[in-house]
Formats: structure tokens, C-alpha cells, sequence
């Protein structure tokens, strides 16, 4: 990412003015500087919305949308047209331009049906879309909306790719870059505030007498997939997906009851014995060409991978699992997680990231008002041709100090920071 992207440093604010006004808050992953056009998954999404303001926000309770820099909003008859009253309104418009210009920008999708973008005056946005879209205010609560220049809730007071400090007044956040177990290690120490629970340590986490109590555990409206952009023939592919070890994978990866996942949609369909039992007897009559699954770098898909993996191989399927961060490959194993807290914007992922030509289907879907069956008609025309094989709802499991007051987690994972008080000083989780 280009060094432009990364705010300019304020004046230095003290980074404790009180062990009570510090939060020291554990990230896995997170590339600096970051740049909010491309960033990408839940730690650098936290990271990006401390330091950059969105036009529009969404509650984390209820999931509405709220104004950010937009105060106001409203749509054509046919939805197709949007008018926001804006602080900085040309600043958004380049925003929203730059995304639509970045190939590489996760959530580009959200305007690639955008015919003009305009701010007439400084506190003006106007956006015409080519189809009616009556959730589009939810497009501006993505942080690539956000403008790079416009202040964020937090001002920088340094950055570096294990360490970034923000400051606000009264208040000062330490992000430090951890791996999971070294970050368990310092939450017991007393040295940090907030901490990611280690895959596979959820339960373990819950009879912990120390740390029990800490737990903050939320199944996210996010989901770890199989993508096919073509590659094999559909019938591999229906045996890829009716056998996967979806309970072996909720067992060792999120650990809760009730995340394996069949659909995209979250209707709570069960997985099908007899489906699997009939996918294992068309296996040895399936084409041989060897499927390759591209994994990235994260430790957690990778180990879920790997619970996959061993699963297909016993049964004769034999995949190899490559490690491409990138997602060069046509199959590949990925954890979405939504621009905004929406089904339908799990859906449109999958539409954008699979290469599914139905956009009439997502049409359908962008444009109604009781959204249920169009719904429904997009997931089962996405697993009828393959391209997406739903595994598990994400579960974000984390470790929250009894010192934080105002902490909350929404559904895609993200925290408000502006809204966290630290309380008087402890050595203790």
C-alpha cells in the first residue's frame, strides 16, 4: 500500500496520562500503513475505522444505519438516485471514485453499478446507480467509503507495522500485533486489555477459572467458504461440497453449537446424511484431475483448512491445499465477512467473488423490499452451479478486560472505541 495512505502523525499525545485512560488492545493481523480502499478483514477493519470516519455508520445494536460525516439521506422514486447532505462532500465523492477505480479494492462491488458521482456543493453527494437499490445507504458504512484526508474518531500519535498508538482526548488505544498465544499470554499478564482467543481454545477459554469470566464469544454475521471460480467439473464440486466435514469444522474451529453452515442465507437448513452417503458412492466414478484450494495466511483458516482437508482426502477426494494469500487459484477457502451488517451484502460477496453471472439475481435481491425469496432464489442458484460451499458462521471469540466499560462487538465484528472507558488501572484480566 502506498505510503499516502498513511494518516499524518499529529502532535505526540502522551500515551498514558493515567493508566486509567489507556486501552491496550491485541491485533493478529494488520498491514501499515493502511489504506481504507483496501483494507481487508475484521483486525485491519478495527484499525482503519479508529483512524478514518465513514459517511455513514451503522448501530451495533440494531444494525441501522446512523449518520457519520452524512447527516441526512434520500432516494429517488425508484431508488436509483441517492442525495446526502455531507460534511466534506467532495472529499467522499473522490472516496467513492477511488474504489470504483481499484481493481484490488475488497469492496469495489458495492459501486460497480454506480453511473455518477457527484458533489455539487461542499455539503452535497449525489450517487445514480444503473438498478434500484433500496439499502444503498448501507454502502457508505463501509470503510473504503471513507475519506483518507477527513479526520476519524482518533488522531495518529505513531504507527508501525507491530504498533499503532491513537489518541482522542481522554482516551488512548495501543494496537499492538500479536499472534493469538503470545496475546493470551500477555492478557494473563495483566498487560493488555483485549486479546483474541487462540482457534480452538473457546472452550477451554469458558472453564478457564482465570479467564472465563473475560470471555466475549459472538457468531458474526461472516462465514468461512469453499469458492469455485470454475476449475473442476460441477459433479466434483457437489461432492466437494455435500461432503464436507462441517461438524468436525464446528467442533475444532468456532466451537459453538449452531455455526456449521449449508446456505448463505443463515435459514437453518441441516446438513443431510443421505446426502453424504450418496456423494461417497459417486466418488470413485468422478473425472481425476486433482483440485488445488488455495489458503491464506491466516493461522485460523489455515488450521480449518487442514480439519477439511484430511476429511476429503479419507474419502477419496484427495484436494491440496496451496498457500496463496492472494487468491490467484480457482478454488480457494475464504472467510467472508459482509461490507456492512446486511444478508444481502454476504450474498452480493459471493456474487463478486466467485465470478456468478446472475446479476439479475442479485438485482432482485438489491431491490426489494420483503427481501426472503429473492433471497432464497440467489443462494440455491449459487450452490446449484457450485461456485460457493457454505462451511461454518464465523465466530469471533475474544478476551475483555472487567476494566473496559462501553465495550460492544456488532455482527461484523467491530468495536467502537470512541464509545470504550477504561476504568481504574489493573494488573489483573
Amino acid at each position: 500500500m502506498g505510503c499516502g495512505a498513511d494518516p499524518a502523525p499529529t502532535a505526540r499525545a502522551p500515551e498514558a496520562t493515567g493508566p486509567a485512560n489507556v486501552v491496550r488492545v491485541a491485533l493478529t493481523q494488520f498491514r501499515w500503513p493502511l489504506d481504507p480502499a483496501l483494507v481487508e478483514g475484521r483486525d485491519e477493519t478495527t484499525l482503519a475505522r479508529a483512524l478514518y470516519s465513514t459517511p455513514l455508520r451503522t448501530d451495533a445494536v440494531t444494525g441501522a444505519v446512523v449518520p457519520g460525516l452524512c447527516t441526512a439521506w434520500r432516494a429517488s422514486p425508484d431508488f436509483r438516485r441517492w442525495t446526502f447532505k455531507c460534511q466534506d462532500a467532495p472529499s467522499i465523492a473522490a472516496a467513492l471514485q477511488r474504489v470504483v477505480s481499484l481493481p484490488q479494492a475488497p469492496d469495489r462491488w458495492l459501486f460497480a453499478g454506480v453511473l455518477r458521482i457527484a458533489a455539487p456543493t461542499s455539503s452535497s453527494l449525489v450517487v445514480r446507480l444503473d438498478e434500484p437499490w433500496r439499502r444503498f445507504p448501507y454502502a457508505l458504512t463501509s470503510i473504503a467509503a471513507a475519506p483518507r484526508f477527513v479526520p476519524g474518531p482518533f488522531r495518529l500519535v505513531s504507527g508501525s507495522p507491530r504498533r499503532v498508538v491513537v489518541y482522542r482526548p481522554g482516551l488512548t488505544v495501543v494496537f499492538r500485533r500479536l499472534g493469538a498465544f503470545a496475546a493470551l499470554d500477555e492478557f494473563r499478564r495483566g498487560r493488555l486489555d483485549e486479546a483474541p482467543v487462540p482457534v480452538g481454545d473457546i472452550v477451554a477459554t469458558q472453564r478457564d477459572n482465570t479467564l472465563g469470566t473475560s470471555l466475549r464469544a459472538t457468531r458474526l454475521l461472516a462465514q468461512d467458504v469453499v469458492v469455485f471460480r470454475g476449475g473442476p467439473a460441477l459433479s466434483v464440486i457437489h461432492a466437494y461440497g455435500d461432503t464436507a466435514d462441517r461438524t468436525d469444522y464446528e467442533q475444532l474451529v468456532p466451537e459453538l453449537a449452531g455455526s456449521a453452515a449449508v446456505d448463505l442465507v443463515g435459514r437453518g437448513d441441516r446438513l443431510e446424511p443421505a446426502r453424504f452417503r450418496e456423494a461417497l458412492k459417486r466418488i470413485p466414478s468422478l473425472p481425476g484431475a486433482q483440485v488445488r484450494i488455495g489458503v491464506p495466511s491466516d493461522p485460523a483458516l489455515r488450521f480449518g483448512a487442514g480439519v477439511l482437508s484430511a476429511q476429503w482426502r479419507d474419502i477419496g477426494l484427495g484436494p491440496v491445499l496451496v498457500a496463496d494469500p492472494a487468491g490467484n487459484l480457482a478454488t480457494d477457502f475464504r472467510r467472508w465477512v459482509p461490507a456492512y451488517p446486511q444478508t444481502e451484502a454476504l450474498l452480493a460477496e459471493a456474487v463478486a467473488r466467485s465470478g456468478f453471472r446472475g446479476h439479475d439475481l442479485l438485482a432482485a435481491v438489491l431491490a426489494a423490499t420483503n427481501q426472503g425469496p429473492a433471497l432464497a432464489r440467489l443462494d440455491a442458484a449459487l450452490r446449484s452451479l457450485g461456485r460457493v460451499v457454505p462451511i461454518a458462521w464465523v465466530v469471533d471469540a475474544r478476551l475483555v478486560s472487567a476494566r473496559l466499560g462501553g465495550w460492544r462487538e456488532d455482527v461484523l465484528g467491530n468495536v467502537d472505541y470512541a464509545e470504550v472507558r477504561s476504568r481504574a488501572s489493573s494488573r489483573r484480566p
